[in-house]
């Protein structure tokens, strides 16, 4: 909801520069993609810091199990399936990349004839500025948009590559603090390639052990389903 918010609101913003200095869009551009990037490097440090705040007071609890890195990295050369699901993301990573000549060629063409157009079909009932700023705001969108098709949530797995389990939740990676209960969705036990596998927001968490029953029960405990 917080990006959509900023999303519109950068809109809003951009496409009101652009309207009082329409010859500045390849700037207006830049700043806009600096601006995304910027936000997304600012929300993770401070998820970083929230999650550094939980780890610490989870680890006040009773530990219960710990996975470390070198017991994560035998089960994963035992998952032969593991090869397939990575040249399948590798794959999928492509589409991105392939909307950047998009993206350049849509800044070519709309940026200097949509403004015009518009201005010369609605300036004359509403006026020319606020023509423009709809002209703008429509550009603006148009890759909005396109962004929001492509640059979807990460659906890969992470791979948990250690983990400690307490009684008040979990520390992933050492890093990131989990405190029970976890409302999880799509939680998933594959006993034969040994992981645990749960969707937490928009990012799917997957928990290899050598012991997959003892986890599950563990496991069982801390989390549950998510309220729909």
């Amino acid at each position: 909801m917080r990006r959509a918010v900023l999303s519109v609101a950068s809109i809003l913003v951009f496409s009101a520069i652009l309207t009082f200095f329409p010859g500045g869009y390849f700037t207006a551009i830049l700043l806009y993609f600096v601006l995304f990037f910027g936000v997304s490097i600012l929300m993770g440090v401070r998820s970083y810091r929230r999650g550094m705040a939980t780890v610490q007071e989870v680890s006040k609890g009773r530990p219960i199990i710990e996975i470390d890195e070198k017991e994560v990295n035998k089960l994963l050369e035992k998952d032969k399936e593991l090869v397939n699901e990575y040249k399948k993301m590798v794959r999928g990573s492509f589409l991105p990349m392939l909307t950047l000549p998009l993206f350049i060629l849509l800044a070519t063409f709309l940026f200097p004839t949509l403004p015009p157009a518009t201005e010369s079909a609605l300036g004359p009932s509403i006026g020319k500025l606020p023509a423009r700023f709809l002209s703008y705001v429509a550009v603006f969108g148009i890759f909005a948009l396109i962004s929001m098709a492509t640059f979807k949530p990460p659906t890969a797995p992470r791979i948990v590559r250690s983990l400690k389990v307490y009684d008040a939740g979990l520390v992933i990676d050492k890093s990131l603090g989990l405190k029970a209960p976890i409302e999880v969705a799509d939680y998933k036990v594959s006993e034969e390639r040994r992981f645990i596998e749960f969707k937490l927001n928009n990012q799917i968490f997957r928990i290899y052990y050598r012991d997959i029953k003892e986890l599950d029960s563990v496991l069982s405990k801390l989390v549950k389903p998510l309220k729909q």
